[in-house]
């Protein structure tokens, strides 16, 4: 394998290490109903997109990798939604 193979292979590794880590702080138990369902649907999104992306490496373009990202910038908003909705933020 080229160097820059080995390059790349190591920054998409690590990349999803981050993310990986992100998504496990952000799931918790949310107080809304449809929200923890919500929060539940994108964490079994983005593992489905990772397990695509294990199976096949990382020939998507960059499309599953920013699709993972935008699924983890959701469940923030939905987080951010639930504090609302438990009144500690205004």
């Amino acid at each position: 394998m080229s160097q820059f193979k080995h390059q790349v292979k190591g920054f998409v590794l690590g990349a999803l290490c981050i993310a990986s880590l992100s998504a496990c702080a952000a799931s918790f138990a949310l107080s809304h109903p449809n929200f923890q369902q919500a929060e539940n649907a994108m964490q079994a999104a983005i593992n489905h997109i990772r397990s695509a992306q294990d199976v096949n490496g990382p020939t998507f373009g960059g499309h599953a990798g920013r699709a993972v990202e935008l699924l983890q910038q959701a469940q923030n908003e939905i987080a951010i939604a639930d504090e609302f909705h438990q009144g500690r933020r205004w």
